[in-house]
């Protein structure tokens, strides 16, 4: 054999496991891109759920205080999930009373669970009428000592007989106040907790009209829109 011969056959050898390594690293990428492909459609949508416990961690925090991003920094978490987590318990904890002296209504409270923030608006300047008469930045603490004055005394004789007759298991002064409307023998005064119908527009009048004053004109006539009466 000649050494042009020689050369030929080493140039096509080398050019045959070229070809052989080529084809490995095309069959390796393809199989590497196909488990990627099946990792991703295996991983589960969207962002991580978050746990009972961590949101409860979070809704304590709130209570505490706490601003959103302190409390994001407590929780190791997004300040936008924290926002969601706060929002989305404060939405369905909200609680929005009116209370009302006789035909004429007096104050109307806005109260939530999750956040402990109480807000009310007064439509009348006589304080014996008003909900927590000289009072007008109640806090969670007063709002709760309100709620149980518009019930009967946890003490009075009999008041398991009575929590029964009302399907009540435990002393619960906002349960008690769902099945009483806040009405207390002898003073003509009742609290109502308003439909979620109501509440929506009590929202849109908040958030249109910035007046004060105008503000309570519009709440008036929805609450004589809602009682058909004056």
């Amino acid at each position: 054999m000649t050494e042009q011969e020689r050369q030929q056959q080493e140039i096509e050898r080398l050019q045959k496991k070229i070809k052989a390594l080529s084809k490995a690293y095309h069959d390796t990428k393809e199989e590497l891109e196909q488990r990627k492909q099946e990792e991703k459609e295996l991983r589960p949508k969207g962002r991580p759920s978050i746990g009972t416990e961590k949101k409860a961690q979070v809704l304590a925090l709130c209570r505490q205080g706490h601003s959103m991003r302190s409390i994001a920094g407590k929780t190791d978490l997004a300040l936008s999930t924290v926002h969601k987590i706060i929002t989305e318990a404060s939405r369905e904890s909200r609680r929005v009373y009116v209370y009302m002296d006789r035909d004429k209504l007096a104050t109307i409270i806005e109260a939530c669970a999750i956040t402990h923030k109480v807000h009310i608006i007064n439509f009348t300047d006589d304080m014996l009428s008003r909900a927590f008469g000289i009072n007008e930045n109640p806090d969670w603490d007063d709002f709760n000592e309100f709620m149980e004055s518009r019930c009967m005394p946890r003490t009075r004789y009999g008041i398991r007989e009575e929590l029964r007759y009302m399907g009540i298991d435990v002393y619960d002064p906002f349960q008690i106040v769902e099945k009483t409307s806040g009405r207390v023998h002898g003073d003509g005064q009742s609290l109502e907790r308003m439909n979620p119908e109501w509440v929506k527009k009590y929202d849109e009048i908040r958030k249109r009209v910035k007046n004060a004053e105008e503000q309570k004109r519009e709440l008036k006539k929805l609450l004589r829109e809602t009682k058909g009466d004056g």
